[in-house]
């Protein structure tokens, strides 16, 4: 009896377990649910969009531009450059008297930077033949001034005529003069050399100890502030220098392009003759460089800004925004707005003033491009993985 009843426990239990197992395959984790729901999404994507979530968009700061007519985008000539230190802002130190140089340590090193007054060296004349220079300076001036104030004190008592004391004022104010020139800077170890102006060193042009001559030159300093730039025009493009109004370039050490309108930038000269030894027509312009962004010496692509002879206006779009691979130059189109899909627009490009690029075809007014993350989503798509999802559970 005990036996019947275990085995009708045993059968009643049977059909319970296989209900609780076809009740859970036939609901499947959410999560997995949704995965396949992604794939399938993913897979109804055409062969030149690319899945670029939110996140993603988020963290590499995307963003877009709509394209449109662009009036003001003028034709330009690219060429190369050279960033240069100003004339004006050039400034040659002299030996204020003649004797042997003694440099002033690491100052002097190319590049340094030099405070309005700092002392770049010193100049002893103290075993020249004619005597130092300064110690004369300091004593001639203290005896004209000893000479000039008895006739001051003469001239009141009518002893001396007023033109004998009119010389000995003369005679006074150049010896001051001198002395303020030489004597004023005098030290232990001879006459200061000072930098007339905050700048950096350019070049060194006196050995330590060199002799040099008074008004000999020492050191050439870079004035602070002012830079000039240079560009080389292939002589074919002479006939539309005469259409420069300005320039756009950038150099090794940015990965920007600066506009000249930016920087307080100026048309110097256009060349009317081919550089020596070239086939190239110079373009100078000046700019402002307070911050020292701007190395003197550096190569530079330039692209010379011209008047706008464009009939209509062009359709343009960042050149950040252009990828090419391949040879191919394509840009990204958003689906639509609050879309996370993007198509791949193959593109015809022409003229660039180093920030814009005209678009001959592949784009019409109203398209919305990607310009910063347009790489990155080239990335994504060339992977062709599915974005990664999280979920809370």
């Amino acid at each position: 009896m005990r036996a019947k009843s275990i085995l009708i426990a045993i059968f009643a239990a049977v059909p319970l377990f296989f209900f609780s197992s076809c009740h859970s395959s036939s609901h499947p984790d959410s999560d997995d649910h949704s995965h396949a729901e992604d794939a399938h999404a993913h897979e109804s994507l055409g062969p030149d969009d690319v899945h670029f979530s939110y996140s993603q968009a988020e963290s590499v700061g995307l963003s877009v531009v709509a394209v449109s007519p662009d009036s003001s985008f003028a034709p330009v000539i690219s060429c190369s450059g050279v960033v240069e230190a100003q004339v004006a802002g050039s400034v040659t130190v002299v030996a204020p008297q003649s004797g042997v140089v003694s440099l002033t340590g690491t100052r002097l090193a190319p590049g340094a930077y030099l405070a309005k007054g700092q002392s770049v060296a010193t100049i002893s004349g103290k075993f020249m033949q004619d005597g130092d220079a300064a110690v004369k300076a300091k004593n001639e001036y203290a005896a004209a001034e000893k000479d000039f104030e008895r006739a001051s004190k003469l001239v009141a008592g009518n002893i001396i005529s007023q033109k004998e004391y009119e010389d000995a004022k003369l005679r006074r104010d150049n010896a001051l003069s001198a002395y303020q020139a030489i004597g004023g800077r005098m030290t232990a170890g001879g006459v200061a050399v000072v930098s007339p102006v905050s700048g950096h060193m350019v070049s060194v042009m006196a050995e330590q100890g060199q002799f040099v001559s008074a008004g000999q030159a020492i050191a050439i300093i870079e004035r602070c502030g002012s830079k000039r730039l240079r560009a080389d025009v292939p002589e074919r493009h002479f006939a539309s220098l005469r259409r420069v109004v300005s320039a756009n370039f950038s150099t090794s050490a940015a990965d920007s392009v600066f506009r000249l309108a930016d920087l307080d930038g100026r048309l110097v000269s256009v060349g009317v003759s081919v550089s020596d030894g070239s086939s190239y027509v110079p373009v100078t312009f000046d700019f402002s460089d307070p911050d020292e962004l701007f190395l003197a010496g550096s190569a530079a692509q330039v692209y010379l800004v011209l008047g706008n002879s464009v009939e209509r206006p062009a359709l343009t779009v960042p050149c950040e925004s252009i990828v090419e691979s391949q040879g191919v130059k394509f840009v990204y189109v958003r689906d639509a707005v609050d879309s996370d899909v993007y198509h791949r627009r193959e593109v015809k490009v022409g003229g660039t003033d180093g920030l814009k690029t005209e678009i001959l075809t592949g784009l019409r007014a109203g398209d919305v491009v990607v310009v910063k993350g347009a790489r990155r989503i080239h990335l994504a798509g060339a992977s062709g993985a599915i974005p990664a999802h999280n979920h809370s559970h």
